[in-house]
């Protein structure tokens, strides 16, 4: 049964109760973990604000870490983070932790108001518990990561709670701290709204323009340099890497037959998707359109260890919606595959036989295996859209979004 059905069906209260209660208890979990763990990446990012205020290499081997790694972000992101050295670290972990929660659980909410779903604040609350433990997200708060913000930024934007005259500020701020993002632009074209996908190209370079002008040296080594080194996240058979690249790449492929492989699967990764956003950005699914092009980024992406999958939590918002009932059958078992998170498995290959190597491999390359499913499950839904097919009440919900108003 549906959480967005009406309160007088049998068990509403009950399925609502137990949502609540798992919201609370996975959610203590993560604040748990923020007081007596140690956020890897946060540490980075921390130590980056550090060095932007202190006016030492943010990229060279003159990179003040506390935690033995890198920082690999733009400049900008750095400016971002320059606040948190002021903060007590164990604070700096609870509040970072506490405002990714708020900011899934908004991400919910809008998707599901997107989709006409009712009492969305409710239903947002009581699967907010599904959602923080889908193993993207929960490697996000395990290390600490960004990407949760960045989704959020996204959404803002693709989803019309930025106002128009300001659309497209959303993924040009995404993209500045980390680069990726700049590809939901797409979806912009896909509508033809030149406007936003102008103002997001130009708020961009703009801020990358600030960013320069406060560390012109860190600037030109980003974007020369750092911006390039595709390995620098790790390598492709990092067992948490689940873009194609990881996949092809624990499969033993290499050399030519790797390159040719992967750029043969990106091709049709990334046309397929464009096809289908745009069939379900003509059919006023904006939610589902922008689910596609976050899967095809991932999945292309020359690297995608698995806490860049935040995405995921649109899984979750689909499958609460009624009008996506028919998607069940696709959808419950992704959902499943990225609770669990099976890619812990590839973590040691070296003792086992070719029989449980091959269940190790599948099991391991789940989540991108998955990832291709749904995809091209959306892709085979995307054609029977057309303007206008979409499942009432989202047709007039669509036709609002290029002037909606900023959501309070």
């Amino acid at each position: 049964m549906l959480l967005s059905e009406v309160r007088a069906r049998p068990g509403y209260s009950l399925l609502v109760g137990a949502g609540l209660l798992v919201s609370a208890v996975v959610a203590g979990i993560h604040l748990e973990n923020a007081v007596t763990g140690y956020l890897m990446d946060l540490s980075v990012f921390r130590d980056a604000g550090w060095a932007f205020l202190h006016h030492t290499p943010l990229y060279t081997e003159g990179f003040h870490t506390s935690s033995g790694f890198r920082f690999i972000y733009p400049p900008f992101a750095a400016f971002l983070f320059a606040p948190l050295p002021l903060l007590n670290a164990t604070l700096m972990q609870v509040l970072w932790t506490a405002g990714l929660i708020g900011l899934v659980w908004w991400v919910l909410k809008v998707s599901l108001e997107h989709m006409d779903v009712r009492r969305a604040n409710l239903v947002a609350t009581a699967g907010l518990g599904v959602a923080l433990w889908l193993e993207p997200i929960r490697s996000n708060f395990l290390f600490g990561q960004i990407n949760i913000l960045l989704m959020a930024l996204v959404v803002a934007d693709v989803l019309g709670v930025i106002p128009q005259r300001f659309r497209g500020v959303g993924i040009a701020l995404a993209a500045a701290i980390k680069v990726t993002p700049a590809a939901f632009g797409v979806l912009f074209l896909l509508r033809r709204d030149m406007p936003s996908a102008a103002r997001a190209f130009g708020a961009f370079l703009a801020v990358a323009g600030f960013a320069y002008w406060l560390r012109p040296e860190s600037s030109v080594y980003f974007w020369t340099t750092e911006a390039w080194a595709t390995d620098r996240a790790g390598d492709q058979d990092f067992f948490r890497n689940q873009a194609l690249s990881g996949l092809l790449a624990r499969l033993g492929v290499e050399g030519h037959a790797y390159t040719a492989a992967w750029l043969a699967g990106v091709a049709l990764v990334v046309l397929g998707a464009l096809w289908a956003a745009h069939r379900f950005t003509r059919s006023g699914e904006h939610v589902v359109a922008l689910g596609v092009i976050a899967l095809a980024t991932l999945l292309a992406a020359p690297i995608a260890v698995t806490h860049h999958w935040a995405y995921s939590v649109l899984l979750v918002a689909v499958a609460l919606a009624p009008r996506y009932r028919s998607w069940w059958p696709v959808l419950l078992p992704a959902a499943l595959v990225f609770l669990v998170g099976p890619n812990y498995l590839l973590e040691d290959t070296s003792t086992h036989g070719w029989v449980e190597s091959a269940i190790q491999q599948t099991l391991g390359n789940a989540q991108c295996v998955t990832g291709l499913v749904v995809l091209v499950a959306a892709a085979v839904a995307a054609r029977s859209r057309r303007p206008g097919t979409v499942p009432a009440p989202a047709g007039a919900r669509a036709a609002q979004l290029q002037n909606a108003p900023a959501r309070t």
